[in-house]
């Protein structure tokens, strides 16, 4: 899978042609990053957010497929450095490149992955992207949830299920907060990070965080 996973994402960004304005003007390709609670219905936002905009919805399977295989592939590592357009945020490359712990080569991967995602446009799940992308026009989204709530939404109506349900989420988003400070020294729940944060306890719908994206995204883009 990860050289599969490999393959689509250069063949998704090795192309002459980016999405462009209705005078024929070169557009800034839209780029949505998405930090989720867990069971907060982010994945589901994502897909909906990515089809609107005509762009590819990168989860957090296919960049961990694309990581593994780079990192156990030096081809594969040498691919991307080649192959994907050159990066934007040549400050914080440089800073990553300074760091000896282990996390560097994953951080420095993880960067070349959303910088060449980010060049035709796309929406990306997860693996702090939100602290990676510098795209020109790129909004940072963070979906949550209460508990109760994320719970009982995972459970799908069980209501023998929902225990099990908020311990499986209680992990979960512990292992994403952990993810953020360990590789980025950051905390995932600082909503000065993000340019719009969206409680699907009170905005259940899907369709409806969508329609907030999008018109956050075209602000952006003004």
């Amino acid at each position: 899978m990860a050289r599969d996973a490999i393959e689509a994402l250069l063949s998704y960004i090795q192309t002459d042609e980016r999405p462009r304005h209705a005078a024929g003007a070169p557009a800034a390709p839209p780029v949505v990053t998405i930090a989720r609670d867990h069971g907060s219905g982010g994945r589901a936002i994502a897909e909906i957010v990515a089809e609107r905009l005509g762009v590819r919805c990168f989860g957090k399977p296919l960049l961990d497929a694309v990581v593994r295989g780079a990192e156990a592939d030096p081809g594969l590592m040498r691919r991307l450095d080649d192959e994907l357009p050159p990066r934007a945020g040549t400050g914080l490359y440089a800073a990553l490149m300074g760091l000896k712990d282990p996390l560097h080569e994953y951080r420095r991967l993880m960067n070349r992955v959303v910088d060449g995602i980010a060049f035709r446009g796309g929406v990306i799940v997860g693996r702090g992207a939100h602290l990676l992308v510098h795209a020109p026009r790129a909004l940072r989204v963070r979906i949550v949830g209460s508990e109760e709530v994320c719970a009982r939404r995972l459970a799908g109506g069980d209501v023998t299920q929902v225990a099990a349900k908020l311990d499986e989420l209680r992990s979960a988003n512990a292992d994403r907060a952990r993810y953020i400070r360990q590789c980025f020294d950051s905390d995932l729940n600082d909503p000065r990070l993000f340019d719009l944060v969206i409680n699907t306890d009170r905005i259940a719908d899907p369709n409806t965080a969508a329609d907030l994206i999008i018109a956050a995204l075209n602000a952006v883009g003004r």
